[in-house]
């Protein structure tokens, strides 16, 4: 199960009731490492606060169902 198309926020993941834990886990881990990736290939994330700000609401979306 894929995020793209689907979630336009991290947040959204996790308030679908329709997933488990494991699957909202394996999606945001995705998206994050899709960012990361992006990032880099666009000059180490020089790009924008915008993308920053979504790899760190990925990243506190993940901790919150680590917990």
């Amino acid at each position: 199960m894929s995020y793209h198309g689907k979630y336009a926020a991290p947040e959204d993941i996790l308030r679908d009731a329709d997933l488990s834990r494991a699957e909202k886990i394996r999606m945001l881990e995705q998206w994050r490492d899709d960012k990361k990736a992006y990032m880099r290939a666009s000059g180490e994330g020089m790009e924008g606060e915008d993308r920053a700000d979504l790899l760190k609401r990925i990243k506190k979306a993940l901790a919150l169902l680590q917990e």
